[in-house]
């Protein structure tokens, strides 16, 4: 179980370290998510989280109030695989020049087999799934003119053990 956690820990440091890094002031007039010449509709990131995913990150408008988001990772070594997807729909509450707060509701996929040797003896190869569920409300704030960084706080239901419990997700996108 130990082993399990910790690759997930360390994407969760390195998007945390990300957020930090995007925090940087960068001046108000070159932010603004409402411009008529250029709406940021298209973005492209990295994402992480139990239901939107780990990894590369796109988010895409389906109408000017909701938006999906759709985030996937492979990490594969010679004992130890990875895979996981995650979908999500962001609706809208309110957007300023340079903050969305939303709600959004989403499914994550996850999987990771691990082989463990023996000695003497044939590796055992554990597999295990998990499909999480869950909802929650987050914030997404332009950090300059087309940089992003979003926060969110999500109930989530782990599939592989059925519990729900508050998750943090967060992720830095670049629209274009």
């Amino acid at each position: 179980m130990h082993r399990s956690i910790r690759p997930a820990a360390r994407a969760i440091m390195v998007a945390v370290l990300l957020l930090m890094a995007a925090m940087v002031a960068v001046p108000a007039s070159a932010r603004d998510w409402n411009r008529a010449d250029d709406p940021l509709l298209d973005g492209v990131g990295l994402h992480a989280g139990k239901i939107g995913g780990m990894g590369l990150s796109f988010k895409f408008p389906l109408q000017w109030w909701l938006y999906g988001q759709a985030t996937g990772g492979i990490w594969h070594t010679a004992d130890n695989k990875r895979h996981n997807a995650g979908f999500e729909v962001q609706y809208l509450l309110r957007q300023d020049r340079a903050l969305r707060l939303f709600v959004a509701a989403g499914i994550g996929y996850f999987y990771h087999q691990e082989r463990q040797p023996v000695l003497g003896g044939d590796d055992v190869v554990e597999t295990r799934h998990s499909l999480n569920s869950g909802f929650g409300v987050g914030v997404e704030m332009l950090r300059g003119e087309r940089l992003s960084v979003q926060v969110e706080l999500d109930f989530t239901h782990e599939g592989n053990d059925g519990s729900v419990t508050v998750f943090p997700q967060v992720g830095t996108y670049f629209y274009f």
